[in-house]
């Protein structure tokens, strides 16, 4: 009888003990997971520019799947610095526990990044170029690589003999200058290739009349390479209206619904495709791991893949090209 006493007061004390832990834990844990938010901040929430709603869908694949708080903001612009910066602050002033963002070009924005430290918040930047920050945590896209491939898709799509005109965006753009470098490289065995580089300043209009102009003297160009979205929009306009697609190959950036169609219609050679929901992924998951005191790598990088017409229809590619309709 004894025996039987003592055993029925161990099990009660295990009982009680097991309990009491299932509790807490569940206490504490419950506590620390309402603290685990993250802001993100993009260059732009328009709705039409499908690059950054990819990266927005990411960010909250992640945010759900690892039970983060999520809020994401940015201006209606992707030329707003003015408007980022205050989002910036006033996302300091809440003081999540990490911040994830896409920064516009500004003289300001270190100094910001500086604040968000000093405030304890963690911090991770993406879609940037590794020198163009002094951000400690980069998650981008390696643009010179794809720079490279832009390079290699021009001179197979012109046999070995290409004559490119490089239409960029903004001379200040860290981004476009690391798409040249890797660019250059891929056409350092073929001298003179390249006859100008000229930029068009973020605007479609912009490129439409650089490359009409030219065509207009009779440059001897067999292709275009477009390094962001709206210099390819501008340069397939010009090609479409004056039906030289098939003598000038564009190799454009970006996968937009248009670019989609300038591919399957044959106007647009091949696009550069990033992998922005991929980024936003990674972004956040990398934040969650900055906040629970784990390492992250200085800089981490994203492929690129080369979309053309006659590989457009592989289920990869479609992903990469129609994000929202494959993850959901």
């Amino acid at each position: 009888m004894r025996k039987h006493r003592l055993t029925f007061w161990l099990i009660l004390i295990i009982a009680a003990v097991g309990i009491y832990t299932l509790f807490n834990f569940r206490l504490f844990s419950g506590a620390h997971q309402e603290e685990r938010n993250v802001t993100v901040i993009l260059k732009t929430l328009n709705v039409r520019l499908d690059f950054w709603q990819a990266v927005s869908q990411g960010a909250e694949a992640a945010a759900k799947e690892m039970g983060i708080r999520l809020s994401v903001d940015g201006p209606l612009s992707e030329d707003d610095a003015e408007g980022q910066l205050r989002l910036l602050e006033e996302a300091i002033e809440r003081k999540p526990q990490a911040i994830v963002i896409a920064p516009i070009a500004d003289k300001r924005m270190p100094e910001a990044f500086a604040k968000a430290r000093e405030a304890g918040i963690q911090l991770v930047i993406i879609n940037d170029s590794p020198d163009a920050t002094s951000a400690p945590i980069i998650v981008t896209t390696d643009h010179g690589k794809a720079g490279r491939l832009a390079g290699e898709a021009a001179i197979e799509a012109t046999d070995g003999y290409p004559l490119i005109a490089v239409i960029s965006d903004e001379e200040s753009s860290a981004v476009s200058e690391e798409r040249l470098k890797g660019l250059r490289h891929a056409l350092a065995s073929y001298s003179e290739s390249v006859i100008g580089t000229y930029y068009a300043d973020n605007a479609e209009d912009r490129a439409y009349a650089i490359v009409m102009e030219l065509l207009r003297r009779g440059e001897p160009i067999n292709a275009i390479i477009a390094l962001n979205e709206s210099a390819s929009q501008g340069a397939a306009a010009v090609l479409k209206e004056l039906n030289k697609a098939m003598e000038i190959k564009l190799i454009g950036f970006d996968s937009t619904s248009d670019e989609v169609q300038l591919l399957e219609s044959g106007t647009m050679t091949a696009s550069i495709v990033q992998k922005p929901f991929n980024m936003g992924y990674l972004g956040v998951k990398i934040a969650q791991k900055l906040m629970t005191g784990g390492k992250a790598e200085p800089v981490t990088y994203i492929d690129s893949n080369v979309i053309t017409k006659e590989n457009m229809y592989t289920t990869e590619n479609q992903k990469l090209l129609f994000p929202f309709i494959n993850s959901k």
